[in-house]
């Protein structure tokens, strides 16, 4: 007798084979859609973060805009010119904001400075070697002319285009100088401490004729903070140090007490610095970082 060949057996193993590559299939359909799903999810969330951060930046801008505003009117109605006027600290809403003026006379214009205050100042506060320090002054310098007259360095950032500048030197002077044209000299009686010792390497006749002239009564005028002097003229920075949530900001603008015709107010502003994230750990205000 003959048998015939088991075909079933054979197109059992067929369909077996089948399934197998189906169901890796839809496994594979699973995993790829899972991954999907997680980047959505981890994308949202990014987008969620950046909403927050964005809204709080908003929020310090105003809340140190609005505090600012305040420690002018107390500035310019404060009745007697010698009284002391302290660190401003306001609440606005459910966020408060402490306000200081820093006189910009006192601080140190990188586009009239003398070469030694220059190095001086990136050696101090720059926390560079002397050698680089006299390479960045000599381009600061240069850079005076190259511009043009009448404009120099236009902003504080312009100093990033210099060689030998970086993100970390910028960061660690911007509190001590000033860029424009508002302010036509320096008056190193109004100078705050931290310029003073940079004033003291260069120059330390100067910085002692200065301490002395101060004595233990500071400058006189409205003291503010730092032993600053306060009038209701001349340009000041403004910084108000806003609290929102877990992080404290900086908001600074740059202030001319001068009558305007484009204005009601007896001051305009003529620079105003985005809110950035100050480091935790540090009262100074050179000490933050970019939000």
């Amino acid at each position: 007798m003959v048998h015939a060949p088991n075909r079933p057996r054979c197109g059992a193993s067929a369909g077996r084979r089948q399934q197998g590559v189906a169901l890796a299939i839809v496994v594979w359909f699973i995993a790829g859609m899972s991954l999907l799903v997680a980047g959505i999810v981890a994308q949202a969330r990014v987008d969620t973060r950046m909403a927050q951060v964005h809204v709080a930046r908003a929020k310090a801008a105003a809340a140190g805009d609005g505090a600012i505003q305040l420690m002018m009117v107390d500035l310019m109605t404060s009745r007697s010119e010698a009284g002391v006027l302290p660190v401003g600290r306001y609440r606005l809403g459910e966020m408060e904001a402490t306000v200081s003026l820093v006189p910009a006379a006192g601080l140190i214009d990188i586009n009239r400075a003398q070469p030694e205050v220059l190095v001086a100042l990136f050696v101090l506060a720059g926390r560079l070697p002397e050698e680089q320090a006299r390479l960045l002054a000599e381009s600061v310098v240069k850079s005076r002319a190259a511009v043009g007259p009448g404009r120099r360095l236009d902003a504080i950032e312009d100093l990033l285009r210099l060689p030998g500048a970086s993100r970390t030197l910028l960061d660690s002077v911007r509190d001590l100088i000033v860029v424009g044209d508002s302010v036509q000299g320096s008056n190193w009686a109004l100078a705050p401490e931290e310029v003073l010792e940079v004033l003291a390497r260069a120059d330390p006749a100067q910085a002692d004729a200065v301490r002395a002239r101060r004595g233990g009564t500071g400058v006189g005028g409205a003291r503010m903070a730092g032993g600053q002097t306060a009038s209701r003229s001349g340009s000041y920075r403004a910084d108000a140090i806003v609290r929102y949530g877990d992080k404290t900001w900086l908001r600074r603008r740059w202030i001319s007490i001068e009558t305007s015709s484009s204005t009601a107010l007896p001051w305009r502003f003529t620079r105003t610095e985005p809110p950035r994230v100050l480091m935790e750990d540090s009262f100074l205000l050179g000490r933050s970082a970019d939000a």
